[in-house]
């Protein structure tokens, strides 16, 4: 009974660190606003590697800050999960490191379009600067009200980014074939795969939004009460194992079970492992019931 109002006060800093996380996370959001290159190749939702020859590679430099971008959630959640007493020092570190390089981005090529010959849209770096001055706010005000480590399931909540990172890392393989993580393309909203059932766990995936779903949920479970870090917890293993399965339930309603085949390659099986890790999350979470004392020892 009397750790229920401790528990209750782990609540404002911990919507402070989640709000960092999610601000960190602006970026990879917005993007999705915008039809990726990726998504214009179905073979990538259908799990194949092969890339339609139009795409056109981004350059090394916007790959590198499109994983940046993606990662820098990442990192401040494992920080604040540490809660050392230099997760704030570092945290902003990271996220100047990462301003300072998204705006020196502007100044290199983007590449140019294999069928336009012009170059590639360049987003304004201004959402990203809001997004990040935010982190650092929530950053600095979080700092003040500190909270205990949470390291149970700190290994599986990694390894489930990892597994959720699968087809992010594949498409920014050199694979000899077009690679398209990093350019986003200026498309109208109206052609989004968000709006096309059957569709939208390839847009998250592709995006990197599933990854960030993880982070996120990893910072606000780490600061509730066991029976809530277990709901969170199990509800996002759930909506992963949604999207593991979502592509190949829609194909089965719409085209019927002859197209089984074609069917079970929508299947993000990278994903299922993602769920499983984070609901093993919740096993690690318990703790062993221990045996009443004898009061009448013999």
């Amino acid at each position: 009974m009397a750790q229920a109002p401790h528990a209750e006060t782990h609540l404002p800093a911990g919507a402070l660190r989640a709000g960092a996380v999610l601000a960190a996370a602006g970026p990879v959001l917005l993007k999705t606003s915008r039809i990726s290159a990726a998504e214009l190749n179905i073979e990538i939702c259908w799990g194949t590697d092969s890339v339609v020859p139009f795409l056109m590679t981004a350059s090394p430099w916007w790959q590198l800050l499109s994983w940046a971008e993606l990662l820098l959630p990442v990192v401040l959640a494992g920080l604040l999960l540490r809660a050392s007493p230099r997760t704030t020092l570092l945290g902003i570190a990271a996220i100047c490191a990462i301003l300072a390089f998204r705006l020196f981005a502007i100044f290199l090529s983007s590449g140019t379009h294999p069928l336009t010959d012009r170059p590639l849209p360049v987003d304004e770096p201004w959402p990203s600067i809001v997004c990040y001055v935010v982190t650092i706010v929530a950053l600095l005000v979080a700092a003040r009200s500190p909270l205990p480590p949470a390291r149970k399931g700190i290994v599986l909540w990694a390894a489930a980014i990892v597994a959720a990172a699968w087809t992010v890392g594949r498409l920014s393989l050199p694979s000899g074939e077009s690679t398209s993580f990093g350019w986003f393309a200026y498309t109208p909203p109206a052609e989004l795969l968000w709006k096309h059932p059957g569709a939208w766990s390839c847009k998250a995936d592709v995006d990197g939004v599933l990854i960030v779903l993880i982070a996120l949920a990893a910072v606000a479970g780490g600061v509730m009460a066991g029976r809530t870090r277990r709901r969170v917890a199990r509800g996002t293993g759930v909506l992963l194992v949604l999207a593991t399965f979502e592509g190949f339930a829609a194909v089965l309603i719409v085209a019927g079970g002859e197209h089984l085949t074609n069917a079970t390659m929508m299947i993000r099986w990278h994903l299922l492992a993602a769920a499983a890790l984070v609901i093993a999350t919740t096993f690690r979470d318990r703790t062993p019931p221990t045996e009443p004392e004898n009061p009448h020892p013999l």
